[in-house]
């Protein structure tokens, strides 16, 4: 696929019957003051998940057959635009951002610029090509299960889920897809990683999946151990951690489960694809009291893991092995690929439940990315520790970054 096709595919808006041919933008005079950290985004270019709708433009949510024209704008959109920030395009999602690979329903699959051929990830895949191809400087995603942090390691990139409360039952929040931490930590209002010493923290680090048997890629546990020498040699304290979850307690992922698909059983009914089909009959499996009775299990869960993980953060694999090809995981019966995203993908999921912040990042050479999550740390620190760990001669896409960033100082 060509590197136009490749772009246009995971963009939306030019098959939106207005799109967004100048960009969205708020005139700078009706911008919030600043406050601390309210960093500037003014004339950058941000992408944005066409599963957040924005006034006025047509949103698919990954499926042409649910395309209409938003009437709000998602308050994640405004908060970008309030900052000065201009949304050119919309990015490709999986319908309803329902899978851990991007292929919308009715419209061209995005193909991963960083190995051509295989599944840019999802859900939040269309972002991650716009970002790694050069279209945008950064991308909105949404992440409910690793749908920002998948398709980041997937294509190379940086993925930030911040922290987000858990208490309403959400699995999901918003975060960014970035080519550098200092963006990353721009598009969050975050200070600047480089800009600072974060404290000495304790790492715990493990590559053994949480909830699936599976066995993990030789370059993605490499490159999990070499963040974890790499934070030791930078003065963090680094130790190895078992399992999150009590052997003898409740199936944690079975939580995940009842909790994702209870909330997608009650999606309006529209023709939706048999993938999202099968989530939903999953859902309505799962009684209004069994789900009261996952939601106080994942209220729990924070002091369950923190009882067994005495650390700031911990460090995984991303990913258990690399991306697989466009197709691979849509060719399966539902159930059947259900579980396979579960072992291609099988430890993000639990900062979903906790809500604690979750960062994807490149390491080494080989192509595979670690997972730094939190457990008593916030976003912040998360990135002053990827920082501590990144190899400093490493420019992500380097070729397309300079065209990319505003004229003029950084804000």
């Amino acid at each position: 696929m060509s590197r136009a096709r490749e772009i246009d595919a995971a963009l939306t808006a030019a098959r939106s019957p207005r799109g967004l041919p100048e960009g969205v933008s708020v005139p700078g005079d009706v911008a919030p003051p600043n406050r601390p950290f309210h960093r500037s985004l003014t004339g950058l270019p941000v992408a944005v998940k066409d599963l957040y709708p924005i006034e006025g433009v047509t949103c698919t949510f990954g499926s042409a057959a649910l395309a209409r024209t938003g009437e709000i704008t998602a308050s994640p959109v405004e908060r970008l635009l309030d900052r000065g920030a201009t949304i050119p395009a919309t990015t490709a999602t999986s319908e309803m951002g329902a899978t851990a690979y991007t292929e919308p329903i009715g419209m061209p699959a995005p193909d991963n610029p960083l190995r051509p051929g295989m599944t840019p990830g999802g859900s939040s895949g269309g972002s991650a090509v716009a970002v790694a191809n050069g279209a945008v400087a950064a991308a909105l995603g949404s992440d409910g299960g690793g749908s920002i942090r998948v398709p980041a390691a997937a294509c190379g990139l940086v993925g930030l889920k911040p922290a987000h409360d858990v208490r309403g039952g959400r699995l999901a929040t918003a975060g960014f897809l970035t080519r550098s931490l200092a963006d990353a930590a721009l598009l969050a209002d975050l200070p600047d990683p480089g800009g600072y010493r974060i404290r000495r923290m304790r790492v715990g680090v493990t590559v053994e999946p949480f909830h699936a048997d599976v066995t993990v890629g030789k370059h993605w546990r490499e490159a999990a151990l070499t963040a974890a020498d790499r934070l030791a040699d930078a003065g963090h304290e680094v130790v190895a951690v078992p399992s999150p979850y009590d052997p003898a307690g409740p199936d944690v992922f079975h939580t995940f489960t009842e909790v994702m698909t209870y909330f997608a059983s009650r999606m309006p009914d529209d023709s939706y694809s048999p993938m999202v089909r099968w989530i939903r009959a999953r859902g309505r499996e799962v009684s209004d009291a069994a789900a009261r009775r996952h939601h106080r299990l994942r209220l729990e869960l924070p002091e369950v893991v923190r009882g067994r993980w005495d650390v700031d953060a911990v460090i995984t694999p991303t990913l258990a092995f690399d991306p697989p090809p466009v197709g691979h995981f849509g060719a399966m019966a539902p159930e059947r690929n259900f579980l396979a995203q579960t072992e291609w993908t099988p430890w993000l999921s639990l900062w979903n439940l906790t809500g604690w912040p979750g960062l994807s990042l490149p390491v080494g050479d080989a192509g595979a990315s670690v997972h730094l999550g939190g457990v008593r740390c916030g976003a912040g620190d998360l990135l002053g520790l990827a920082s501590d760990l990144a190899d400093p001669t490493a420019d992500l896409h380097a070729p397309v970054r300079a065209a990319l960033l505003p004229d003029g100082p950084r804000p």
